[in-house]
């Protein structure tokens, strides 16, 4: 059987989040098929700086080592983020914060570089429940309404060269937010390019947001001279709001499923030029985050490869071209 990353090699990377799960239960599913991975959460600020100031970079590097030793490339995954964040760290003057995160920075870059290829700097910084601009976030109470500016340079001060830097959001697509991030790269971008492309998330259900949505985002991000990543992709068969559950799809609902991914693929495959990776939130069904969220233990069946880690008819249309 073909494998994405082999079917894709002359498109962009095809990348899936890891954790200490699926690293054993599909391990070799993801060095098969895939040529890029993201720590779904073990790089995350909050989660290797603890209360006591130390650092446990024990998951960190257990999925950084598993990349490396089978020669998979890392997007990291993530810089600063309003959630997840080590508050002790804002027990600090401004200037404090600066430099603990310039540290911060550097030792994971130090750590985790050689085969880091991007990074998420700032991660889900615009609101998208109200008409404000900037989602309420400890960093910014304590940097200021130009931290992101502030810490996208601080960024490319500490990583090494050529190591490209994301903005990553989800709701990427909707046309209100869509227009916050906007003027979020324009204004971070204004005097010299810091931010070198657009993270996204493309959190996405059988419903909504649709090709012509999806199609619209791109064209934007492009149009800001940004490279694309598709971050953290899944195909979720509920909608946001809906809180019912189903012991199984229907046949119907697992046709459109895979009708969509299909049809997602050949978008993203129509903007090779511009899509650098596309990346899975998940390697198999087995584990999903959308288990969990919106609603708890309510089983989702949103990725590319079953709950055996066997190929879905989803799969077979993303490699039909």
């Amino acid at each position: 059987m073909e494998t994405l990353k082999d079917k894709y090699k002359e498109y962009f990377k095809i990348g899936t989040a890891v954790n200490s799960f699926n690293i054993k239960e599909n391990h070799s599913l993801i060095v098969e098929h895939f040529n890029s991975v993201t720590c779904e959460n073990s790089m995350k600020y909050g989660v290797v700086l603890k209360k006591n100031g130390e650092y446990d970079l024990k998951y960190a590097d257990e999925h950084y080592m598993f990349a490396k030793n089978n020669s998979i490339a890392v997007r990291g995954h993530n810089f600063v983020w309003h959630n997840q964040t080590a508050k002790q760290i804002m027990d600090h003057s401004r200037e404090e914060v600066i430099d603990i995160l310039r540290k911060h920075m550097i030792l994971m870059n130090e750590k985790y570089g050689e085969i880091t290829y991007a990074w998420d700097v700032v991660n889900e910084a615009i609101e998208d429940k109200s008409d404000e601009y900037l989602r309420k976030s400890v960093w910014k109470d304590k940097l200021g309404e130009d931290y992101i500016k502030d810490v996208f340079r601080l960024a490319r001060e500490c990583v090494n060269p050529g190591t490209e830097l994301f903005y990553n959001d989800y709701n990427e697509y909707v046309p209100e937010k869509m227009t916050k991030i906007e003027r979020l790269i324009k204004s971070v971008n204004a005097d010299e390019k810091l931010i070198d492309g657009m993270g996204m998330q493309c959190h996405v259900n059988l419903y909504y947001p649709g090709l012509d949505l999806m199609r619209k985002a791109i064209e934007l991000y492009i149009s800001l001279g940004l490279r694309i990543h598709i971050t953290e992709m899944d195909l979720s068969y509920y909608r946001f709001e809906d809180r019912s559950s189903m012991d199984k799809p229907t046949k119907e609902l697992e046709e459109k499923h895979a009708k969509l991914y299909g049809d997602y693929f050949a978008l993203f495959r129509e903007y090779k030029d511009y899509i650098d990776s596309v990346t899975l939130w998940g390697a198999a069904d087995s584990y999903t985050w959308l288990d969990y969220f919106p609603v708890h233990n309510r089983k989702n069946w949103p990725l590319l490869f079953d709950v055996d880690g066997k190929p879905k008819e989803a799969f077979y249309r993303v490699m039909d071209f």
